[in-house]
């Protein structure tokens, strides 16, 4: 649901960084070897007026983007809610889920994603640097390592953009006094956008549960859930099933007659490693028992993966592949980052080697798992400054 939103912010990764690289590499020439030459090299900066249009431009396009979804997002919700609402043969409340809650949802998406933009920078050795700071930084970089030992320009200078590079732009959450986390920029999109759709979705659930006078919930299920750890962090032990929320059994007692686990002790609902926690990709809706029928059977459930296989050697369940996959992207991601930071030729053609190698073994992996590729969480749209 995020990628779109995911794929622009790290196509202006990349925009920044090529003009930084591009900016190095005046008229194609790396043969300055003295710091006075590099040192000249500052006052041919990188105009912050077009890095501002080029973060500006990204921003503006997330601001559409966003919108689009969350209208998606509200249109599903109340396809499914009318569909629930008629065959539980139920009044049909004047309003399911006030616009109001909508909108400020979306606007603190919206600026949680221009906020973004304003607090984004490349971390290296620790510190954060601004991206209109960034090509400074590199000449200076530069000037240390050439006055420390016998270093040429040449090497200088792709040692601090491949800093840079591998670093990536990043978005850092100042939490709890002097700690601090740092993410990849489009980490960071993806998990405010996915925060802001679980925040509708668990409006209209709630709502409707209300609606239905239930007290029961069905889980989603999907291939390659987390099947780690104990309790509610192993993921796949609980999806797909129905569960009774204690809450609605206070005001519902009637509700239902089975035996049904608790929903928030199992599923572990507000907790970071639970259902709609970190990286979740569960939900959960209303379930009106003698009504609906399960998504699932426990024998569907049980099947949802495919058996273990076997890719060089070594054994892979299903949530295994998924982890491997996305190690790949990431790497692919990383070399892109690499291929428009590079100074030389050589280290173009370097990175476009890894490149094309990771994405040959990235779709040879994801057929031997049976698992679809993601490209999309590869691609990269290159805003125009």
């Amino acid at each position: 649901m995020p990628e779109a939103l995911a794929e622009l912010f790290r196509g202006l990764e990349l925009t920044l960084l090529k003009n930084i690289a591009d900016r190095l590499k005046i008229s194609d020439k790396l043969n300055e070897v003295t710091v006075q030459d590099i040192k000249a090299l500052r006052s041919h900066g990188i105009s912050l007026k077009e890095i501002r249009r080029a973060i500006k431009k990204t921003a503006g396009a997330t601001t559409s983007k966003i919108k689009k979804l969350f209208r998606d997002v509200v249109a599903r919700n109340k396809a499914f809610y009318k569909w629930a609402i008629k065959i539980s043969d139920v009044t049909e409340p004047e309003i399911m889920v006030d616009n109001s809650f909508v909108d400020a949802v979306k606007r603190q998406t919206i600026g949680e994603c221009r906020n973004i933009t304003q607090s984004m920078g490349f971390i290296v050795n620790g510190k954060l640097i601004p991206p209109g700071d960034a090509y400074q930084w590199a000449l200076d970089n530069a000037v240390m390592q050439i006055e420390s030992s016998a270093i040429s320009y040449d090497e200088a200078i792709s040692n601090a953009t491949r800093q840079l590079a591998d670093s990536g732009l990043e978005y850092v959450v100042y939490q709890n006094g002097n700690k601090k986390r740092a993410d990849h920029v489009d980490v960071a999109v993806r998990r405010a956008v996915m925060t802001g759709v679980s925040q509708i979705n668990r409006k209209y659930d709630e709502q409707n549960m209300e609606t239905l006078e239930t007290d029961l919930v069905e889980v989603s299920a999907h291939a390659g859930a987390r099947d780690k750890g104990d309790g509610f962090v192993n993921h796949k032990s609980w999806q797909g099933k129905v569960y009774r929320w204690a809450k609605y059994t206070q005001k519902f007692p009637k509700a239902s007659r089975g035996k049904y686990p608790d929903f928030e002790d199992t599923c572990g609902l507000g907790d970071v490693q639970g259902i709609i926690g970190a990286n979740c990709r569960h939900s959960f809706h209303a379930f009106v028992e003698g009504v609906m029928e399960r998504t699932y059977t426990d024998a569907q459930l049980k099947n949802i993966d495919k058996p273990p296989f076997t890719f060089e050697g070594k054994t892979y369940t299903t949530y295994e592949a998924t982890q491997v996959q996305r190690q790949l992207e990431n790497a692919v991601r990383h070399w892109k980052r690499r291929e428009a930071a590079a100074i030389t030729d050589e280290d173009k053609m370097t990175a476009r080697s890894r490149i094309k190698a990771l994405q040959r073994r990235y779709v040879t992996f994801s057929r031997a798992a049976g698992l679809r590729t993601q490209e999309e969480r590869m691609r990269a749209y290159i805003p125009k400054v």
